[in-house]
């Protein structure tokens, strides 16, 4: 019996120590991490930010409105003064929206000043808190609200199609702070092809558009059947950033004072870049006009990609728009926010936007505003996703066949 007794007596032993070790882990794990320090800093290209206090390892922040109306933009960088977990905290309502300052995939970071992003996810997001681990003294991360898209971006997009012949870049005028406007031209202008313009940004701060436009223009520049195509039809200029000013400042853009860049396509223009806009449109006769946008944060009906602008005018607006919205639908993987819904109505006095010029120029086929969401639930919107999705409604707009006022 003796060997049995030892033999229970170390299953016994080991078996203490296994739970002993498993015991030890599971403590360790449920520990918190120390407590970090980190100093804020937001005169960056892009960069918004109110500090309101910093207490501790806890950092108190607000989009900063710079006069403006309530809305949620904000950027910064953080720069760990000493190693830990640090809290960042909003006020509970951002933009009249609980926990409106951060949105369905949790805040954008990057770990290499600001040249590449991602996504945080919720895991670290409580309400209107996210915390971030800092592993050592003088290490720097940038978050946002959104992917930020400043010059930079552009400037590195140039650059990588720099050698194809279909583009062409210019300066469409110097924005009252004395940046220049970029236009971009893909194709060459010649009998038979109709003028398309493109444009993002009339509102500073929504800068997924911006990713959106980056893949139209890349799959107008291609050599596939459709790039070559809307090249046989087309040629298209593009207006990356209307608020040039307010992207490189990092401006919300939305609701100015005394109103925002696509509220300004009255009679008279107050904004360099819109009545450069305008003076294209009569030096080129375009025949469609389209906006790209991006909607508010949370707000569960802004989660798709969605058509707005005016029903009745250009004539036809509304069969044309909802062909285009169908095949883009048919043209987008399963990753892309849901949409596009045809949301267009007839207001009876509408405001003076882009949209709205376009529709009543003569000659003008059709005209309206896509306005692509930042971050909806379950939806991959990652800069690249973004960029697949403009090729989707490039070729869209190819498939759709327009002749004269009617989709074919």
């Amino acid at each position: 019996m003796l060997p049995t007794r030892n033999a229970d007596r170390r299953r016994t032993l080991a078996l203490g120590f296994v739970v002993a070790c498993l015991a030890g882990v599971s403590s360790a794990e449920d520990r918190e991490p120390p407590r970090g320090a980190v100093t804020v800093a937001t005169k960056f290209p892009g960069g918004n930010a109110l500090v309101e206090r910093i207490d501790g390892d806890t950092v108190h922040l607000a989009p900063d409105l710079r006069g403006g109306r309530p809305w949620f933009y904000w950027c910064i960088e953080a720069t760990a003064t000493k190693p830990g977990r640090v809290r960042f905290v909003f006020p509970v309502k951002v933009a009249g929206f609980v926990n409106g300052a951060i949105g369905h995939h949790g805040p954008a970071i990057s770990t290499d000043g600001g040249k590449a992003w991602k996504w945080m996810g919720t895991a670290t997001v409580k309400d209107n808190t996210f915390t971030h681990d800092f592993t050592k003294e003088g290490e720097t991360a940038r978050f946002a609200v959104t992917i930020p898209y400043v010059r930079s971006n552009l400037d590195a997009f140039l650059k990588k199609h720099g050698k194809n012949p279909h583009l062409t870049t210019s300066v469409l005028t110097k924005s009252g702070g004395g940046r220049d406007v970029a236009l971009l031209r893909v194709g060459t202008p010649g009998p038979g092809k109709a003028a398309v313009i493109v444009t993002a940004r009339h509102h500073a701060a929504e800068t997924m558009a911006s990713y959106l436009l980056e893949g139209f223009l890349e799959e107008a520049l291609s050599d596939t059947a459709d790039g070559k195509d809307f090249r046989e039809r087309y040629v298209l200029y593009a207006v990356p950033f209307v608020d040039t000013d307010g992207v490189e400042a990092g401006d919300q853009g939305k609701n100015r004072k005394p109103h925002d860049h696509n509220r300004d396509y009255g009679e008279e223009s107050i904004y360099p870049e819109v009545r450069a806009v305008k003076k294209l449109h009569a030096d080129t006769g375009f025949r469609y006009a389209l906006d790209f946008h991006c909607p508010t944060l949370v707000m569960p009906d802004h989660q798709v990609m969605y058509f707005v602008g005016g029903k009745s005018l250009p004539a036809n607006n509304f069969a044309l728009v909802s062909a285009f919205a169908e095949r883009i639908k048919t043209g987008l993987p399963k990753t892309a926010p849901a949409g596009p819904l045809v949301w267009l109505k007839d207001d009876p006095t509408p405001a003076p936007m882009f949209s709205r010029y376009f529709a009543t120029r003569e000659g003008v086929v059709m005209a309206a505003t896509l306005e692509f969401p930042f971050a909806p639930p379950g939806k991959d919107t990652a800069p690249d996703s973004c960029r697949r999705y403009g090729r989707a409604v490039l070729q869209a707009f190819v498939g759709t066949r327009f002749t004269g006022d009617r989709p074919k």
